[in-house]
């Protein structure tokens, strides 16, 4: 393997140079119009703006890309690396609370430099005044690519800053050295089987974990072709991530579970006319919970039109982790186990018909797991719930800037041994399989019991039409020394009008209750896109508690527990952590 990341893309083009493609597919009205670009072409533009870079006093600190779907990110972000530059993928802000974030980024990176593109360049300049200088790569060349010369990088040179997406906390900036980068990409393509691979297809963002190295980056390692589309292109209609992956005859592909979810619902007969999804080998779902739902549906859906019967390949894994963790089996098909909902709020994994249904994310993959115990740190026998921490070359250098969050995260160790990366995640281990359960800071302790919050999120997600295809959060405050639990979800303005909120509200406290044999919850009913999201598409709970509790989310209708309703515009050491 090659020391550093940048030295084993410029081998792939040498070997591809013209003969391998990324191609972008530009929405213009109705249409799809290709943007295509060769290994040659984004190598070319890289050493361009590397060249241009290595040139500028603001390059010492790490610089911001801010950048529209598209391909013009990837020469940037190359050309970062490129320069030795550390580079800093965010998403463009649109409103108030993302130029917030973007500016919170800033901030913490100590960037003093943007790259961006030119048709979004003056807004960008306006927004972040004069003390950061906003530079378009996509217009002439900003130097000579023939006067590249290569930087001194070596293995623990920090390639990037991954910023989480901040759905418990502050965005950190993770960062990504370039051993990190070049193991967890070698283990994907192991894992999924990409040795022998000619194309990719896929929408995720450049800027989150999965998109930027799950699809913008692992077909240039590995040697292959991408055709992708921006987010929105798809969400308008989902139906053209499957005629991309058709019309491209894509080998692989990767979304998190909703998009798969999105597809099985509102893709119809007549879209699927003539879809052929016989070339698929792997359709990666990962990024947030796995419901066994989704797998079932989506595969229900589509085999009719040729997806195979073991194309699905459920994972796990975080930015800390560089990207991937655990992974299946290719072509074996996701493992699921029904286990005795009692036991697993007791932390213990047992099997039982009729009970929850667990979706498996594998077995590790390039790292060591271990499950344990967070309160002492212990070792857990298989079987037994605990917290999921790991250890290996994939594991991240660490938190920028942030030396004690660094050591409080990364440093675990047991009896001893480490340092493993803590992840806050909770899991079970059985038969090497890793099932994930859900996140250490969000789960519920109602009476003594654990309660998941995304299983009340089902639960409420299916009660009623107007619920269905919308978001919801269940958080948890403490009152008169006991959880309360409050549901706060979006409807479908569509069908308000004929909508009576208030029955809705009482049905939905009642099946919340009766399904989980707790109090009956508060409830708030807001509008679309109300619940706080990260720009990964995660809830954002501690952000939606503040809200809740100050009284600022923009309610249509809400029925609120006295007790509760005390605590609103109290201080936010009441949430639940």
């Amino acid at each position: 393997m090659h020391p550093d990341f940048v030295s084993h893309v410029r081998a792939q083009v040498a070997d591809h140079g013209n003969a391998r493609h990324y191609v972008y597919l530009r929405e213009v009205a109705r249409n799809l119009i290709e943007d295509r670009h060769s290994y040659a072409d984004l190598d070319r533009q890289a050493r361009e703006i590397a060249v241009w870079l290595a040139e500028q006093p603001a390059s010492k600190h790490p610089v911001l890309l801010l950048f529209k779907d598209g391909i013009d990110f990837l020469p940037a972000f190359l050309g970062c690396l490129y320069a030795g530059v550390i580079a800093v993928p965010a998403p463009v802000p649109h409103d108030q609370r993302s130029v917030a974030r973007v500016a919170a980024i800033m901030r913490d990176a100590d960037a003093r430099l943007v790259l961006t593109g030119s048709e979004i360049q003056p807004f960008l300049q306006s927004a972040v005044g004069d003390s950061v200088r906003c530079v378009a790569t996509d217009g002439a060349a900003l130097a000579d690519a023939q006067t590249w010369v290569m930087p001194q990088l070596d293995s623990a040179a920090v390639a990037f800053l991954q910023y989480t997406s901040g759905s418990t906390s502050a965005p950190k900036g993770v960062m990504v050295t370039h051993r990190n980068l070049l193991h967890n990409i070698a283990t994907i393509r192991a894992a999924v089987g990409a040795a022998d691979m000619r194309m990719c297809a896929g929408w995720l963002p450049h800027f989150h974990d999965m998109g930027l190295i799950g699809m913008m980056l692992l077909p240039l390692f590995t040697g292959f072709n991408l055709a992708f589309m921006s987010p929105l292109t798809f969400l308008k209609r989902p139906h053209r991530w499957l005629t991309m992956i058709d019309r491209y005859r894509a080998d692989i592909t990767v979304a998190p579970d909703f998009a798969y979810d999105l597809v099985a619902r509102r893709v119809t007969d007549e879209q699927l006319s003539g879809v052929d999804l016989s070339s698929v080998r792997v359709a990666l779902n990962a990024a947030e919970p796995i419901r066994p739902r989704t797998l079932a549906a989506f595969a229900h859906r589509l085999t009719p039109v040729g997806l195979r019967p073991g194309a699905l390949l459920t994972a796990y894994g975080m930015a800390e982790a560089t990207l991937l963790a655990t992974a299946s089996e290719p072509g074996a098909g996701p493992i699921l186990r029904t286990v005795d909902p009692v036991a697993l709020e007791a932390n213990r994994f047992v099997a039982a018909r009729g009970g929850r249904t667990l979706v498996s994310s594998g077995r590790p993959a390039g790292v060591e797991i271990r499950i344990v115990d967070p309160t002492n740190g212990k070792p857990l026998e298989d079987g037994h719930v605990g917290e999921i921490w790991m250890r290996g070359p994939s594991v991240a250098a660490g938190y920028w800037n942030r030396p004690a969050e660094t050591a409080e995260t990364f440093g675990a160790r047991i009896d001893g041994d480490g340092p493993y990366l803590r992840t806050g995640d909770l899991g079970v281990c059985v038969d090497g399989e890793i099932f994930v359960t859900g996140r250490l800071k969000d789960l519920l302790i109602i009476n003594g019991r654990n309660i998941y919050p995304q299983d009340i999120e089902e639960v409420v997600r299916e009660s009623h039409p107007a619920l269905r295809d919308a978001t919801g959060v269940v958080l948890a405050v403490e009152a008169a020394g006991q959880e309360r639990v409050v549901v706060v979800h979006e409807l479908k303005t569509e069908l308000l009008p004929a909508l009576d909120v208030a029955a809705l509200a009482r049905q939905l406290k009642s099946t919340v209750a009766r399904s989980f044999d707790i109090a009956a919850p508060s409830v708030v009913f807001v509008g679309r896109r109300r619940v706080h999201r990260t720009t990964s598409g995660k809830v954002q709970r501690r952000s939606m508690l503040a809200a809740f509790l100050a009284n600022e989310l923009d309610c249509l209708h809400e029925e609120i527990d006295p007790i509760v309703q005390r605590l609103r515009h109290q201080s936010p050491t009441y949430v639940h952590a």
